[in-house]
């Protein structure tokens, strides 16, 4: 089977799961409380104000999306599944409630929505059944590109161990029941996998994300991982006696739950993980950047932690620095003025005890982008000219931006007394490469 039949095969098989009783996944909610309850406490934290346009991915029957549209907000549900897609729309009817709209697709492809089009996107499903990796990367990556700069995504997995807590608390004879329910176990357990039935008959499929896996996944589509929660607390496995509480006493374990929920140490005990992410600004800002810069064939290079960034260093990006050798200083002059954004520092000769170069900063929506040319250093009695003696392309996002070599971002940093970051930076580097920049920079003095 390709890979291409592959994806129809758990495609079919998952429309098939919830066409075969869509009341059920309505009512998930209602059995799992202590879930929905965390999960609206992370909706209530990291969602802007009503009423921002939410995409709802995955939302099912739209327990999400009518909610929130409860609050003021605009929000499109989208969803593979046409018959949880036409539960969705009579119970927004029952409960009085309009959504924007109510799409039908899938996770991996959101080309109907336009670049930057919401304010926030859930992808509260979608990833528990989609069994390759790339095609995970993919529906994060297309949730951020939807997703405007500085819009949050949230995305929810199955723990890895689910399926385990999930027997342990109801019936935990049933993994040694039978050869194929020992070998299921032990296939989710090993991978995390949990593919169609063979026979094509009517079953769960999914995925089960180990907890240290997330971060990287979620990086390597664009966004960062601002925490990374257990959304059952410690009510996993626990939940009937749970279920019956109301008023103060619920109030209490939903307060604890949602507080345990951020507690690193409990989330291998979880049965799902919520990850709320962003979509950092500053990507956007460098986009704008190289752009300009390849347009006008500006001699730049991208600096510091945003050029670590791009090579996947998991370092936080404050700001974006743009420095220009010597040679180039006027450059620096013409991006300022390409640049849209409030000048905070005009552009200009600066000196300090320390440096001295063309320096200026300003602010690009929403983030700060420093512009030098020509930095030197005071060493000694001398003032040394930065090193910029290397010149790397990286690919980002379709367009080509340019940086140091890491060996050099390593030296500079050294340069600066920044020995932390030098650490995270040296693991990267090529030894040879390495040795023959510090023997150079020793000798002209600059170390």
């Amino acid at each position: 089977m390709s890979e291409t039949e592959r994806e129809r095969s758990t495609e079919k098989a998952v429309q098939a799961l919830y066409a075969a009783d869509a009341e059920r996944e309505w009512g998930r909610l209602e059995r799992h409380r202590t879930e929905f309850a965390v999960t609206l406490r992370a909706l209530e934290q990291h969602l802007p104000g009503a009423p921002a346009q939410i995409l709802d991915c995955g939302g099912g029957p739209g327990r999400y999306a009518i909610t929130l549209a409860q609050r003021g907000y605009r929000v499109t549900l989208f969803d593979l599944s046409p018959d949880l897609l036409s539960m969705a729309r009579q119970r927004a009817a029952d409960a009085g409630v309009e959504l924007v709209d109510f799409d039908q697709g899938t996770a991996t492809d959101l080309s109907r929505y336009p670049d930057a089009q919401f304010d926030a996107v859930l992808l509260m499903g979608p990833l528990y059944h989609l069994l390759n990796g790339d095609d995970r990367r993919k529906a994060l990556a297309e949730a951020y590109r939807v997703t405007k700069p500085g819009g949050v995504v949230f995305a929810a997995f199955i723990a890895r161990y689910a399926a385990h807590i999930d027997a342990l608390s109801g019936y935990p004879d049933l993994p040694t029941s039978d050869p194929g329910q020992l070998a299921e176990y032990q296939q989710i357990a090993a991978s995390g996998l949990l593919p169609p039935r063979a026979d094509g008959q009517v079953a769960f499929t999914a995925y089960f994300a180990h907890p240290n896996e997330v971060r990287p996944l979620c990086e390597s589509a664009g966004l960062d991982l601002i925490e990374l929660l257990a959304a059952e607390g410690l009510a996993s496995g626990r939940e009937d006696q749970l279920n019956a509480l109301e008023g103060n006493a619920w109030d209490f374990w939903v307060n604890v739950n949602a507080t345990v929920s951020r507690d690193p140490s409990v989330l291998g005990g979880a049965e799902h993980l919520i990850a709320v992410c962003r979509r950092p600004r500053w990507r956007s800002v460098l986009r704008q950047i190289a752009a300009a810069a390849a347009e006008h064939e500006l001699d730049y290079r991208i600096v510091g932690g945003t050029a670590l960034a791009l090579r996947g260093l998991p370092v936080p990006v404050h700001d974006v620095d743009v420095e220009f050798p010597a040679t180039a200083i006027d450059d620096a002059y013409r991006l300022e003025r390409l640049l849209e954004g409030e000048i905070i520092l005009q552009v200009s000769w600066r000196e300090s005890e320390s440096y001295r170069s063309h320096f200026g900063r300003m602010i690009v929506d929403g983030v700060a982008v420093e512009i030098m040319a020509g930095l030197e250093r005071r060493v000694g009695e001398r003032w040394m000219p930065s090193f910029l003696t290397t010149d790397e392309v990286v690919w980002f996002e379709g367009l080509q931006v340019r940086t140091l070599a890491l060996e050099e971002e390593a030296l500079a940093y050294l340069r600066a007394g920044r020995l932390d970051r030098a650490a995270a930076v040296l693991p990267h580097c090529e030894a040879g490469l390495l040795r023959l920049h510090l023997s150079g920079a020793v000798r002209h003095g600059l170390l």
